[in-house]
């Protein structure tokens, strides 16, 4: 029987529990390695290879930071004066003599373990750095329950921080457009473009004619934008309360356009002056762009509300400019009609928004020439997109006809011959058989119907000046106040209610009729805040007032005006 082999065990090693050194923090590489999220090889030096092979500044690394155990951690906390703050407990702040070898007792692996935080916790940290773009750093104050007080990120690590900063650039981009400079020069470009451009037109939208048409001219021209700044600043301005002072908008609105005022007025005279000789030396451009400042003038008169006149007089030269660059028919034979066509290098919107403010300042003016001519690009303007009532059905046409009879009549010392009786009846069949084009919106129709009704009523005063209160009359002033009940506020057509609501109101006797004339006008201010309407609305109510003192003709606003030494355009 073979013996059995018994088994070896080996004696037991004793174990021998050597302390640990201290764990040194591994460095995570240069900051701009970090930036560039790549892998930094941490060569030794100031600085690592990636970047000097790169050809790129390194900005290093830094500083390496001892790693304490939990145990550590907790008794130098408890051992910590009480006005010592966690902030200042970095381990790069502690002398080298500090640092102790640690032996395996020392770490505790139970706080790993039980030092993990709540979820919600976790999550409010998470969302506290995503959400904090507002700020110019990364919050980094967190309370830790395990650590007794607000954890903060050392100080070692604010160097990324500041290399990545959340602010904006330490500088401002200048505006691109020549002329916008100033803070409030940008605030009045923004306000032209979203505000006022939108009420001058029957088109209200960002698209309106003046931003697709005038601005660009304006851009190339540091006149017209002037003049642009200067007309948002005068309907800025209209906008704050009655009796606000806003001394810096005023002398920036008062300077602009009184600088874009002389500019204008020397390069016209150039202008006149050279065209005629060298006429191709000037592009269509710069011959839009004149004609163009000249509307401008007569708008910032009209957003003012001054009643001084420069209106007229600055369409009047607008006009001499289409003249100068215009070339009549040349088959013409005689007299040319009310509307003959000129070959004029002009837009085609500013002709019409010409010609709808040159009928209408002829309302107003005692006296009017009887033929007004219509000037042309290649094409006619009908066919064109349409920016304002009446110029392109004809409508607007009756306006010159009937102040020419009123010229013509006053002329007469109010007498009806036989040559202006036969005109008169003449425009009324034309009136009365006018009708809006098929195209037209519903409210385009409304408001074209609120222009025939006061067109009436203006006819009927020439005839009849003594029978302001005829059923006939009040019948159409009924018309149309009640009629404009029926318009939007936000509608682009409130751009061209001006001109029949004048007429309403300066032959209204009824309160009823009276109370809503007070309420459109008022919806208009708030709709536009142009000036001219707070004239118009002062002149309606001294009418009101000399009819009810028994002033005869006290509905003949052109004797109101003159009387006034005023000049008011209602367009």
């Amino acid at each position: 029987m073979e013996p059995q082999m018994g088994m070896r065990f080996a004696p037991p090693v004793p174990q021998v529990l050597t302390p640990r050194r201290a764990i040194s923090r591994s460095r995570t590489g240069c900051g701009t390695c970090r930036l560039r999220k790549k892998k930094c090889d941490e060569a030794p030096g100031t600085e690592c290879n990636n970047c000097k092979k790169g050809n790129l500044k390194c900005t290093g690394y830094p500083a390496r930071t001892d790693w304490n155990g939990g145990r550590q951690r907790r008794r130098s906390t408890r051992q910590r004066p009480p006005d010592q703050t966690a902030s200042n407990l970095t381990s790069n702040t502690l002398p080298e003599g500090n640092v102790q070898e640690l032996s395996q007792e020392d770490v505790d692996f139970e706080y790993f373990v039980h030092s993990t935080p709540p979820t919600e916790e976790v999550l409010s940290f998470a969302n506290g750095m995503m959400l904090n773009g507002d700020s110019n750093y990364v919050h980094t104050d967190y309370f830790y329950h395990q650590f007794g007080q607000d954890f903060t990120i050392p100080e070692d690590a604010s160097h990324f921080i500041e290399m990545e900063p959340h602010s904006s650039l330490p500088f401002e981009l200048s505006h691109i457009v020549i002329g916008v400079n100033t803070p409030l020069q940008k605030r009045l470009f923004h306000h032209f473009r979203g505000e006022t451009s939108r009420v001058l037109t029957t088109s209200n939208g960002m698209a309106n004619p003046f931003n697709s048409i005038v601005l660009p001219l304006a851009i190339r021209d540091e006149t017209m934008m002037k003049l642009l700044l200067s007309l948002a600043g005068s309907q800025l301005l209209k906008r704050y309360p009655a009796g606000s002072e806003q001394p810096e908008l005023e002398q920036e609105t008062s300077r602009l356009h009184q600088e874009a005022r002389r500019e204008q007025l020397e390069r016209a005279r150039l202008l006149e002056e050279q065209y005629p000789e060298h006429p191709y030396k000037y592009k269509d451009r710069d011959l839009e762009v004149v004609f163009a400042t000249y509307l401008l003038l007569c708008l910032y008169e009209i957003c003012e509300g001054s009643g001084d006149g420069s209106g007229n007089d600055n369409l009047s030269r607008a006009g001499r400019i289409i003249t100068l660059t215009s070339t009549p028919p040349r088959d013409a034979i005689g007299p040319l009609p009310l509307r003959y066509h000129l070959r004029a290098r002009i837009h085609p919107f500013l002709l019409e928004f010409y010609y709808y403010h040159v009928f209408l300042a002829s309302v107003t003016v005692p006296s009017a020439p009887i033929v007004v001519p219509q000037y042309d690009q290649i094409t006619d303007l009908t066919g064109q997109a349409r920016y304002l009532v009446g110029v392109q059905d004809g409508l607007i046409d009756f306006v010159a006809l009937i102040s020419a009879l009123r010229s013509t009549v006053d002329s007469n010392n109010g007498e009806l011959d036989g040559t202006t009786t036969e005109t008169a009846l003449k425009i009324f069949a034309e009136l009365e058989a006018w009708q809006p084009q098929a195209t037209s919106s519903r409210s385009e129709r409304l408001v074209a119907s609120f222009y025939q009704m006061a067109l009436y009523i203006w006819l009927f005063s020439i005839l009849n000046p003594d029978h302001r209160d005829h059923h006939k009359v009040q019948i159409s002033v009924t018309r149309i106040v009640k009629g404009m009940c029926g318009i939007r506020e936000d509608d682009g057509v409130m751009a061209c209610m001006l001109f029949p609501l004048f007429v309403a109101g300066s032959a209204a006797i009824k309160n009823e009729d009276k109370n809503l004339i007070m309420a459109h006008f008022a919806t208009l201010k708030k709709w536009s805040a142009l000036g001219n309407i707070d004239l118009a609305l002062k002149v309606v109510k001294r009418m009101w007032e000399h009819q009810a003192a028994g002033v005869k003709s006290s509905w003949n606003w052109v004797e109101q005006l003159k009387n006034s030494h005023m000049s008011l355009l209602v367009t």
